[in-house]
C-alpha cells in the first residue's frame, strides 16, 4: 500500500503500476500500440517544469512532473500525455497547470485524465 492506500497492481504481469485503474490503462494502451494506433508509448516520463539553478550560492532542485503515460496518437497526430488520478493533490494540481502553460502553444499536445 502507498500513501494513498492504492493497491500495487500488475500490468500484463509484467511491471508494477501505484493503482489498479493505472495498471488497467496501461493493458489498454499496450494494446492499442500493438495495434498500431499509438507509438512511442512511455511510462513514467518526466517533465522538467522549472530547471535547477543557483541562488545566492544555493543550489535550487529542478521541479520536474512525472506522469503516468505519454505515446503519440497516430490517428489524430497529438503527442499525449496522460494521468490517471484518483485523489489530485495541490502539488499534482499546481504541477499539471505548469505543465499546460508550457505546452500551450503547441497543437499537436494533448493532456488527458483517467
Amino acid at each position: 500500500m502507498n500513501k494513498y492506500f492504492n493497491k500495487k497492481c500488475l500490468c500484463n504481469q509484467m511491471h508494477k503500476h501505484d493503482s489498479k485503474r493505472e495498471a488497467q490503462r496501461c493493458d489498454e494502451l499496450y494494446i492499442l500500440a500493438r495495434g498500431g494506433l499509438i507509438s512511442r508509448l512511455i511510462q513514467q516520463p518526466e517533465f522538467v517544469l522549472q530547471p535547477s539553478f543557483k541562488f545566492k550560492g544555493r543550489a535550487i532542485r529542478e521541479i520536474i512532473y512525472r506522469a503516468d503515460f505519454s505515446y503519440f496518437d497516430n490517428l489524430k497526430k497529438l503527442f499525449v500525455v496522460e494521468d490517471s488520478k484518483g485523489f489530485k493533490t495541490k502539488e499534482y494540481l499546481l504541477k499539471v497547470k505548469i505543465l499546460k502553460f508550457i505546452m500551450k502553444d503547441r497543437k499537436d499536445f494533448l493532456f488527458i485524465e483517467s
